[in-house]
């Protein structure tokens, strides 16, 4: 374990086994980590992030369509107000992604599978070998436990963009399986997690859409299993 982290201290900023813990493990595999995180709000992930690559000689560098500048005021933190999809303008103001890549993105922005699939194709070749790419929100078991259908149409659209986005995140990865592991983790609304195996800079595969069945042949697979029983007879 890392020298400067107080194990207790660790824990009260990534409980055990949540998905923030899962990207803190992961971070402490590295020296002088570097972050790209799309997406604060509130800042919550922001700031363990911040501590955690204080105690590692890291740095954090975020990005979000609202000002998020009062969140901390770090040194070893730099924020951007700014579409994420505009890469240009966030790798301009942050050179040293640029130049260097980072060890890990978390993509915590904006919950739609065109977007997050977008990113993933922007964003790729900039993890370093071996760094790692978390996104969040692509499972929603949670909404599901709790849905009411009388009371919360919200919850029946969440539902639907996490189902979307999940989906849109397994064909990213069975387009670049040779460059990439990918880990789905479920509770807390899901956390995807893409190994990256190929090199910095190294670009991801043309997307190609794969075949896949239509939705309404798996609505009607019992029917059908049954009709294919009663033609054998």
């Amino acid at each position: 374990m890392n020298q400067n982290i107080l194990e207790n201290e660790y824990i009260e900023k990534f409980p055990k086994g949540s998905h923030l813990a899962k990207m803190g493990n992961f971070l402490r595999q590295k020296k002088n980590p570097t972050i790209l995180e799309f997406g604060v709000e509130r800042g919550a992930s922001t700031k363990a992030f911040i501590w955690l690559t204080e105690k590692l000689n890291g740095k954090v560098y975020s990005v979000d369509i609202n000002d998020c500048s009062n969140v901390s005021n770090a040194e070893n933190w730099k924020f951007l107000e700014s579409d994420d999809l505009k890469i240009d303008h966030v790798l301009n103001s942050f050179v040293e992604i640029k130049k260097k890549g980072v060890d890990l993105i978390y993509i915590d922005s904006y919950h739609e599978n065109f977007h997050v699939i977008k990113l993933l194709n922007l964003y790729f070749k900039y993890v370093k070998k071996d760094g790692a790419i978390f996104i969040d929100d692509i499972d929603n078991i949670e909404y599901r436990k709790s849905y009411n259908i009388k009371k919360e149409s919200a919850k029946f659209w969440q539902c639907i963009v996490y189902d979307l986005t999940s989906d849109a995140v397994k064909e990213f990865y069975y387009n670049n399986m040779e460059k990439t592991h990918y880990t789905k983790y479920f509770g807390e609304n899901g956390l995807g997690k893409f190994y990256k195996l190929s090199n910095l800079f190294e670009e991801p595969n043309p997307y190609k859409k794969l075949w896949n069945y239509n939705i309404f042949i798996k609505i009607l697979y019992p029917y059908l299993r049954k009709l294919a029983k009663l033609i054998r007879l």
